[in-house]
C-alpha cells in the first residue's frame, strides 16, 4: 500500500528564509514565478538524499510569496510557505530514513520560470539556504 504524506514548510520569516543574489539581466525577480526545485535532506552527515519535481516526487503549491530586497545589490531574501503531498514508494525509502535521520530538518530549493512557464537557467545565485522542519500535516 502507498502512503501519501502531507507535509508544511514555513519559510515565511525574514530570519528563518534563504538569501540569493539574483543574476539574470533581462529579467527581474518581481516578473518571476517561484517554483520548488528540489528538497534536500541530510542522510548522515556525510550524503544527502533528494526529491525532485521535474521527477514527480512530489507536489507542491507556494504561498505567500515575497522576494525582500537585501542589503547588497540585487540581494533578496526569499519568504514563503508551502505545502508538499510526497507519496511513499520504493524509490522514495531512502529519502524518508534520511528524514528520520535528520530530525525532518530539510533544505528547499527553489527555481524560477518567466511569466510562459518557462523554466529560467542560471537566473540567481544561492547566498544562504536555509534549513527547516518538514512539518507532517494531518
Amino acid at each position: 500500500m502507498m502512503n501519501k504524506y502531507n507535509y508544511y514548510v514555513d519559510y515565511n520569516h525574514a530570519s528563518d528564509a534563504s538569501t540569493i543574489l539574483w543574476t539574470h539581466e533581462d529579467i527581474r525577480i518581481e516578473d518571476c514565478k517561484p517554483y520548488i526545485d528540489f528538497i534536500r535532506c541530510d542522510e548522515d552527515g556525510e550524503e544527502y538524499q533528494f526529491l525532485y519535481s521535474d521527477e514527480n516526487d512530489f507536489t507542491f503549491k507556494i504561498n505567500n510569496f515575497g522576494a525582500v530586497k537585501g542589503n547588497e545589490e540585487d540581494e533578496y531574501i526569499v519568504c514563503y510557505t508551502a505545502d508538499f503531498l510526497i507519496e511513499s514508494t520504493d524509490s522514495k525509502v531512502n529519502f524518508f530514513k534520511a528524514l528520520e535521520f535528520s530530525n525532518n530538518e530539510v533544505e528547499v530549493v527553489l527555481g524560477f520560470m518567466d511569466r510562459n512557464d518557462e523554466i529560467l537557467e542560471d537566473c540567481f545565485e544561492e547566498s544562504s539556504n536555509s534549513i527547516t522542519k518538514l512539518i507532517e500535516q494531518p
